[in-house]
């Protein structure tokens, strides 16, 4: 590998790769997402689109019943109280994502289309909030068109009886809904977002970046993504004591779709992504048996409405096991990438979150402390830009795991003094020693955001009782500056 490869661009790449729109749009939707000023946001984008690509799959029959198809005059408005009660909450998520002062203007610019008499006036005011030219005008057409389709679906519920073509028609109406989204089209089940779609485990991106062959590293990145993603949504499966909601049946048949996908992946894709001229290898072993609990889970899982809903057991059950699965499969991906790593050491080992907090503490300690004393060499007469070359290797191996392990919103900052660092040397019209004290000026002013995060990480709970190993600190500090 040389010395940018692996996570400088790889998740990027990949994720990159995997999208189905315009790749302007998702880095400027990117580029948005990481300036709003809203706690919490990816978390909020992640449920968000969650619930849309869960609207998506869940008028699909075979998905709700399987093999066995519903009874012509069944009643279908329980599962239409299901979607009503997923579209509302996904307009509560999408209202968090715009900010009031544009939110103010959105609705001012709807209210005076919706009250302009001259009907050419009128259009050209709708024409423009349909280009969609921002994030947040996409995200405002959506929710508009989400209302609208609450009170359709209220209305309907006041029905005595909901027929299966009604409940089709309703999912072909939201469907176009949310497809012409420019920005928040819901991605499909191997499409990945960079703002919430990670890989959470020092120990596999360690094997990932052992991977010496790249085709293989993108493939099984990409199978550990989907799996990991299957994981987080079903944390929106609540466990007792809590209540579930009606949307609990739009995530359950979502995570099932996904994980038949998944299945198909692993079974049939990575092998081939994986092959070379003398075959699949190992690669087609691995997958099969990645898939292998998956496979299992879904045959003794029934589809989500293939059953009568009596309890919340069922429910309980249903994502227990699926959780169960989804652990085991990527137990067996980590066994392909590492024979010493499966389920047990990725999620039965209580100290696996202290090593994943530990080790971004660690990165974080050394990065500032090279930031420093890149800076004080760059200030002694006589350094040459070979000063800056220890922090320029630190900051490509930290790309490749401290870097994947921090929050999206936070990678801003990283990546510009990382693409900064990375090109410094460049031309710009300036002399050497004009280059060399304004990175010693950036390195200083990156110390002291270096020193913010630490603080913020050493609050985590997992690291109050883990005191900072500074001897152990201070060796890794060493080599990195001689290069190790």
């Amino acid at each position: 590998m040389d010395r940018r490869s692996f996570a400088q661009d790889f998740f990027f790449e990949l994720m990159r790769d995997s999208q189905r729109v315009r790749a302007v749009y998702l880095a400027e939707r990117e580029r948005w997402i990481r300036t709003l000023a809203v706690s919490g946001r990816e978390e909020i984008l992640f449920e968000l689109e969650m619930l849309l690509r869960g609207l998506d799959r869940f008028f699909n029959l075979r998905s709700l019943f399987g093999e066995r198809q519903p009874a012509q005059d069944r009643d279908y408005r329980e599962e239409l109280k299901a979607a009503r009660d997923a579209v509302h909450r996904a307009v509560q998520l999408s209202r968090k994502l715009i900010v009031q002062k544009q939110e103010q203007v959105l609705l001012f610019r709807s209210f005076v289309e919706g009250s302009l008499a001259d009907d050419r006036a009128r259009a050209r005011l709708g024409a423009e909030l349909r280009e969609q030219r921002t994030p947040e005008e996409s995200l405002f057409l959506l929710r508009s068109g989400l209302v609208a389709h609450q009170g359709i679906l209220d209305n309907l519920l006041r029905l005595d009886s909901a027929p299966q073509s009604l409940f089709l028609d309703v999912g072909r109406a939201l469907q176009h809904e949310l497809f012409v989204s420019r920005y928040f089209g819901p991605p499909s089940a191997l499409e990945f977002r960079a703002e919430y779609d990670r890989v959470g485990s020092v120990r596999l991106l360690e094997a990932l970046r052992a991977m010496a062959d790249e085709k293989k590293r993108k493939a099984f990145a990409l199978a550990l993504l989907a799996a990991f993603r299957t994981l987080r949504s079903l944390r929106y499966v609540p466990a007792p004591p809590n209540a579930h909601s009606r949307r609990v049946l739009i995530i359950l048949s979502l995570v099932r779709s996904e994980l038949v996908a998944l299945m198909g992946y692993l079974e049939n894709d990575l092998p081939r992504l994986c092959a070379t001229v003398e075959g699949v290898g190992e690669a087609a072993a691995a997958g099969r048996a990645a898939a292998l609990p998956i496979r299992e889970v879904l045959e003794q899982v029934a589809p989500i409405l293939s059953i009568p809903l009596t309890d919340r057991a069922q429910l309980d059950d249903q994502r227990d096991r699926l959780v169960l699965a989804t652990k085991q499969a990527i137990g067996s991906i980590a066994s392909a990438l590492d024979p010493g790593l499966g389920v047990a050491q990725l999620f039965e080992d209580q100290g696996a979150r202290a090593e994943q907090s530990e080790r971004l503490r660690r990165d974080l300690w050394l990065f500032r402390e090279m930031c420093v004393e890149t800076a004080n060499k760059l200030e002694r007469p006589g350094e040459g830009p070979e000063a800056a070359e220890p922090l320029r290797r630190f900051t490509t191996a930290f790309r490749d795991i401290g870097y994947q392990l921090l929050r999206h919103s936070d990678r801003e900052l990283f990546d510009r003094f990382l693409d900064l660092l990375e090109g410094w040397s460049a031309g710009r019209g300036e002399s050497v020693t004009t280059r060399m004290q304004r990175l010693g000026d950036d390195c200083r002013r990156f110390a002291v955001i270096l020193e913010r995060a630490l603080q913020m990480v050493g609050k985590r709970a997992e690291l109050q009782r883990l005191p900072v190993d500074e001897l152990s600190y201070r060796e890794a500090l060493a080599r990195a500056l001689l290069g190790g």
